[in-house]
Protein backbone atom coordinates (compact mmCIF):
# COMPACT_ATOMS: atom_id res chain seq x y z
CA UNK A 1 0.00 0.00 0.00
CA UNK A 2 2.72 2.48 1.01
CA UNK A 3 5.64 0.77 -0.70
CA UNK A 4 8.88 1.54 1.09
CA UNK A 5 7.52 4.80 2.48
CA UNK A 6 6.39 4.90 6.09
CA UNK A 7 3.44 7.21 6.72
CA UNK A 8 4.07 10.10 9.09
CA UNK A 9 1.68 11.24 11.79
CA UNK A 10 1.74 14.53 13.68
CA UNK A 11 0.48 14.57 17.25
CA UNK A 12 -0.28 17.43 19.57
CA UNK A 13 0.58 16.50 23.16
CA UNK A 14 1.31 18.52 26.25
CA UNK A 15 4.88 19.20 27.37
CA UNK A 16 4.85 16.88 30.43
CA UNK A 17 3.71 13.92 28.28
CA UNK A 18 6.32 14.75 25.65
CA UNK A 19 9.06 14.84 28.28
CA UNK A 20 7.92 11.55 29.80
CA UNK A 21 7.84 9.84 26.39
CA UNK A 22 11.26 11.24 25.52
CA UNK A 23 12.70 10.00 28.84
CA UNK A 24 11.19 6.52 28.45
CA UNK A 25 12.49 6.25 24.87
CA UNK A 26 15.98 7.22 26.03
CA UNK A 27 15.84 4.64 28.85
CA UNK A 28 14.92 1.96 26.30
CA UNK A 29 17.67 3.13 23.96
CA UNK A 30 15.32 3.85 21.08
CA UNK A 31 14.02 6.82 19.17
CA UNK A 32 10.96 8.71 20.32
CA UNK A 33 9.20 7.75 17.10
CA UNK A 34 9.92 4.04 17.58
CA UNK A 35 8.95 4.16 21.26
CA UNK A 36 5.57 5.78 20.51
CA UNK A 37 4.96 3.42 17.59
CA UNK A 38 5.62 0.35 19.79
CA UNK A 39 3.47 1.77 22.61
CA UNK A 40 0.58 2.23 20.19
CA UNK A 41 1.00 -1.31 18.83
CA UNK A 42 1.01 -2.67 22.40
CA UNK A 43 -2.12 -0.67 23.21
CA UNK A 44 -3.94 -2.02 20.15
CA UNK A 45 -2.83 -5.62 20.73
CA UNK A 46 -5.67 -7.38 22.52
CA UNK A 47 -3.83 -10.65 23.16
CA UNK A 48 -2.62 -11.82 26.55
CA UNK A 49 1.05 -11.24 27.45
CA UNK A 50 3.18 -14.40 27.21
CA UNK A 51 3.88 -14.31 30.96
CA UNK A 52 0.16 -14.50 31.76
CA UNK A 53 -0.20 -18.19 30.95
CA UNK A 54 3.06 -19.06 32.67
CA UNK A 55 1.67 -17.60 35.91
CA UNK A 56 -1.52 -19.70 35.90
CA UNK A 57 -1.18 -22.52 38.41
CA UNK A 58 2.24 -21.33 39.51
CA UNK A 59 1.34 -20.80 43.18
CA UNK A 60 3.21 -23.42 45.17
CA UNK A 61 1.97 -22.65 48.66
CA UNK A 62 0.26 -25.23 50.86
CA UNK A 63 -1.49 -22.43 52.78
CA UNK A 64 -3.34 -21.39 49.61
CA UNK A 65 -6.91 -22.73 49.68
CA UNK A 66 -9.53 -22.42 46.99
CA UNK A 67 -12.43 -20.59 48.64
CA UNK A 68 -15.79 -22.30 49.01
CA UNK A 69 -18.21 -21.34 46.24
CA UNK A 70 -21.11 -19.32 47.61
CA UNK A 71 -24.71 -20.10 46.65
CA UNK A 72 -26.39 -17.88 44.04
CA UNK A 73 -29.12 -17.11 46.57
CA UNK A 74 -26.67 -14.78 48.33
CA UNK A 75 -26.18 -12.72 45.17
CA UNK A 76 -27.56 -9.19 45.18
CA UNK A 77 -30.95 -8.74 43.45
CA UNK A 78 -30.64 -7.25 39.97
CA UNK A 79 -33.00 -5.38 37.72
CA UNK A 80 -34.24 -7.19 34.62
CA UNK A 81 -32.81 -5.85 31.38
Amino acid sequence: MYGDKVPQVSLYIDKPLYMELKTKAKQKGTSLSNFVSEALKDHLDDSWPEEFFEAIGSIDDETFDVPEELPWSLDAPRDEL
